[in-house]
């Protein structure tokens, strides 16, 4: 299966999955509680097992022909272990999305070394952001497209997009309180603009393989993010 088409839609119609990895009586939450797995370390270090498996089967075959029979197999553990975790496939996807958003929030908090200037702190983050990106390109690229087929995933997608316009808000706010910025800008509505910039812009050039040269595209993003808040070193 090409790149292209990792959600493997051509193996199924839009919006058709497998029932039984969608939904399973009771709920992992009380399983966890139940048999306290979620407490220990051999509880925290199967659920991380879990997890890395489930990365690697939704990189290679996409969300709709992933298996959670698959995913038990590669982390080593029984099939009715996965449940113990993760109700269905569509929790353990969120689960994977969940660590690379954190991955990216991560990525994109100035470290203690940062640079001093504001335009060059702006061009740091948006670097670390494209990093992360990049190493995460197949599962990017895999959330996007089981947004519009999922409800629930599309609703999970939203949510982590809010977060992100909300974090960057909050930066223009304190950048205009500084008188750094712009202060006629309304920073939500502002912040929403760059973040679609530059997570539409991150998506056709990482995920979908548009090409750009590296230093040039993520000089260019940083010169249109300074441009548009009206920056003052």
């Amino acid at each position: 299966m090409g790149l292209k088409d990792p959600a493997g839609f051509s193996a199924a119609p839009l919006g058709v999955a497998d029932p039984v990895t969608l939904t399973q009586p009771g709920t992992a939450a009380a399983r966890r509680a139940q048999y306290g797995e979620g407490s220990t370390d051999r509880g925290r270090r199967t659920r991380a097992v879990l997890l890395e498996a489930a990365r690697r089967v939704f990189e290679r075959d996409g969300y709709v022909d992933a298996r959670v029979a698959d995913i038990a197999r590669l982390a080593g553990v029984a099939h009715g272990t996965f449940y113990t975790y993760f109700d269905s496939k569509r929790e353990v996807f969120r689960a994977v999305m969940a660590e690379v958003r954190d991955q990216i929030a991560e990525a994109i908090a100035m470290p203690a070394a940062r640079p001093t200037g504001v335009i060059e702190r702006l061009d740091l983050a948006n670097r670390r952001f494209l990093d992360v990106y990049r190493g995460n390109s197949r599962l990017m690229l895999l959330f996007e497209q089981v947004a519009t087929i999922d409800p629930e995933i599309g609703e999970y997608r939203q949510c982590s997009r809010r977060a992100h316009v909300d974090r960057i808000a909050g930066g223009i706010r304190r950048l205009q309180r500084r008188g750094l910025a712009d202060p006629e800008l309304d920073p939500r509505t502002a912040a929403a603009a760059l973040v679609s910039m530059l997570t539409n812009f991150a998506y056709h050039w990482l995920a979908m393989e548009e090409p750009f040269d590296e230093e040039l595209a993520k000089r260019t993003l940083t010169r249109l993010w300074a441009s548009a808040l009206g920056l003052r070193s």
